[in-house]
């Protein structure tokens, strides 16, 4: 029997080391559950929060997530973080506080066409297909992570 050279056995026993010490995974679910518990603390305080401003706090995160998410959820994430960016970049195009924003009573000197980009904005973030996306990234981590996006 003919033994495995030294380079073969080096390379066996690197990819042990690699699996063995630090986790290395190819496996793109393990990935994003990883990312999903390092978000989890940020997404929690998010959630806690009464600031109606404190979604694009979010939002980094929710890129993060996107970034690491496997084929089967990454339509869903772009649904979400799409809209989000889109209605944090109009109110800041228009210099509004979006913890303060009330389309009910919008701040003194905003013009009809800065009101109406900034609503167009929130109609999207509020929209069936922004919402039933957002149910189901929290769905996914549930069900493959076994942990919400949030506790």
């Amino acid at each position: 029997m003919k033994l495995p050279g030294p380079a073969v056995l080096l390379a066996c026993v690197s990819c042990l080391a690699c699996l063995a010490v630090t986790g290395c995974s190819s496996d793109p679910q393990a990935n994003y559950c990883e990312v999903v518990e390092d978000h989890q603390a940020d997404l929690t305080d998010v959630a806690a929060s009464d600031d109606a401003g404190a979604v694009f706090d979010a939002l980094d995160d929710y890129e993060a997530l996107a970034a690491e998410a496997p084929r089967d959820i990454a339509d869903e994430w772009s649904a979400v973080v799409e809209p989000l960016r889109r209605l944090e970049e109009s109110l800041d195009a228009h210099d509004v506080d979006p913890s303060t924003y009330r389309a009910d009573e919008p701040p003194a000197g905003l013009d009809a066409d800065a009101r109406e980009d900034i609503e167009a904005a929130a109609r999207a973030v509020g929209a069936q297909r922004t919402v039933d996306a957002m149910a189901a990234v929290e769905q996914h981590a549930l069900d493959v992570c076994g942990t919400p996006l949030s506790r």
